[in-house]
Order: structure tokens, then C-alpha cells, then sequence
């Protein structure tokens, strides 16, 4: 499962850098320079869903810095044309395209994943690149097409070399607590078991084995099928959770007066 953190994206027109970015690329100290990313289409995508489909979109990342496209829903051969800018920091950066599956009832499902270094970028290329595995280790289904621009300054990135690279920080996947496991087992385990205690009393109701409560739950019955409507329905159900309610707090407080007694 992935969790990621995106800022807002700001969109532009692909328009291919000329030399004097290398110019602009002295107006903040500590960027060495630009890189524009233009994200064209994939092709040939896994099918995530069980309708044979996806949902994908992409996530670009450059150090500390991520945008993602739009999704485009319920296909394999997605379009997206897209254009992101970057500031360059490092010239030995790694810029990491991943395509994911956008799933809303959970955490996105993980499609394929590529990563191009900075200095073996050529400008104004159109590139095609086979996905790979998380680890980049084995290629995976799929192909993404990018047209990518750097640009930077030679003199700042020569100097920027000598200085430690930025620590890139990610956020790691939350684990399983163990205790919260537990407490989720045990939460389920008292609801099947309040299920079954109701199921048990109404099935005595109608064995006679008091026949005093079996009339009235005949006659309860009979009342309830005459004049039954549906708000009765939803009605039923918060008289249930209020009473399971007020008895577990009893419950409760008898529990701790018992350990108060007992600590006497």
C-alpha cells in the first residue's frame, strides 16, 4: 500500500526551453536549475480492477518534490498530456515516475514504476520507458512516454557536487499493531456473540419454555406483522444499540466498584 503527500499542481503548455533558462536558473541560489516533464500516455497497463480495467494516474517525484496527473478512469492506454516543472537542486538527482491505480475505498494499488537520472536525460526527446517493479529490478506490464527537458547551470552544479545531497524523506507504510488487531478481533467476537445471545432468546421465546413470555412474544409478534412500516425498521435497530449500550456502562461500573472493593 502506498501514502503519499502531493501539493497542488500547476499545469502549463509544453513549450521547449531555449538556452537562456540556463540564465533564470541563477534567480535562487539554491536551485542549479530546471527540469520539464512532459507526461504524454502509457500503454499496455496491468488490469486492476475486477472489471478488467484501471484507474491510473502518475505520481513524479524529484527528491522531497511530487506531483501527480489526473486519473483516467476505466483505461489500460491512458492519455494524460501533462506538463510539470521542477526546480533542480542537484544535478545527480533521480526523477522517479510511478503509475498507480486509484482505488477510492482504499490506499492506491501500485502499476509499474521507472527511474531516469537527470544527467541522462536528452532535451526534447520523446522516450519510451517499460515500467519495472518497485524495486526496479524485473520489468513489469506496461510502457510510459515522457518528453523530458533539463536545464541548468554548469558552474552551480559543479559546486553543488561538493555539497552532501538532499535526504529524501518517505513516509513509511503504516504496520500492523498487533494490539489494534486484537482489539478489532475482540470488537467482532462481542458483536457475534450478542448476535447469537439475541438469536438464542427469541428462538426460546417460541419453544415454550416459559409460557408466559411466549404469549407475549406471540401476541408482540402478531402486533408487530399487523402494523409493521419500514421507519420501524432503522427504528429497531437504535433501541438495540441503545440498550447494548447502557448494559455494557453497567457493565463497566460494576467492574471497576468490584476491583475497588477488592483492592479494600
Amino acid at each position: 500500500m502506498f501514502h503519499f503527500t502531493l501539493r497542488k499542481v500547476q499545469t502549463y503548455r509544453w513549450k521547449p526551453y531555449v538556452n537562456k533558462g540556463a540564465l533564470k536558473s541563477f534567480s535562487n541560489f539554491r536551485d542549479v536549475g530546471i527540469v520539464q516533464v512532459k507526461v504524454m500516455r502509457a500503454e499496455g497497463l496491468m488490469a486492476a480492477d475486477v472489471t478488467g480495467k484501471s484507474d491510473p494516474f502518475c505520481v513524479l517525484e524529484l527528491n522531497n518534490d511530487r506531483l501527480q496527473t489526473h486519473t483516467v478512469y476505466k483505461n489500460l492506454n491512458p492519455e494524460w498530456n501533462k506538463v510539470f516543472t521542477f526546480n533542480v537542486k542537484d544535478i545527480h538527482s533521480v526523477m522517479e515516475v510511478t503509475v498507480f491505480d486509484e482505488d477510492r475505498d482504499r490506499s492506491a494499488d501500485f502499476l509499474g514504476k521507472i527511474s531516469i537520472p537527470l544527467l541522462y536525460i536528452r532535451n526534447g526527446e520523446q522516450k519510451s520507458y517499460v515500467l519495472k517493479n518497485k524495486e526496479l529490478t524485473a520489468p513489469t506490464k506496461g510502457v510510459i512516454h515522457l518528453e523530458i527537458d533539463v536545464i541548468y547551470n554548469t558552474v552551480k552544479a559543479a559546486m553543488k557536487t561538493m555539497v552532501p545531497a538532499e535526504q529524501k524523506y518517505i513516509e513509511e507504510e503504516p504496520k500492523v499493531s498487533k494490539q489494534l488487531l486484537q482489539q478489532n478481533f475482540n470488537r467482532v467476537k462481542r458483536c457475534i456473540m450478542v448476535l447469537i445471545s439475541y438469536g438464542t432468546y427469541i428462538n426460546s421465546c417460541f419453544e415454550w419454555e416459559s409460557a408466559q413470555r411466549s404469549i407475549i412474544s406471540f401476541v408482540v409478534f402478531v402486533l408487530v406483522v399487523w402494523n409493521f412500516e419500514l421507519y420501524m425498521l432503522p427504528l429497531a435497530l437504535l433501541l438495540l444499540l441503545v440498550w447494548n449500550y447502557l448494559f455494557s456502562r453497567d457493565t463497566t461500573d460494576t467492574v471497576r466498584k468490584l476491583y475497588v472493593l477488592s483492592s479494600y
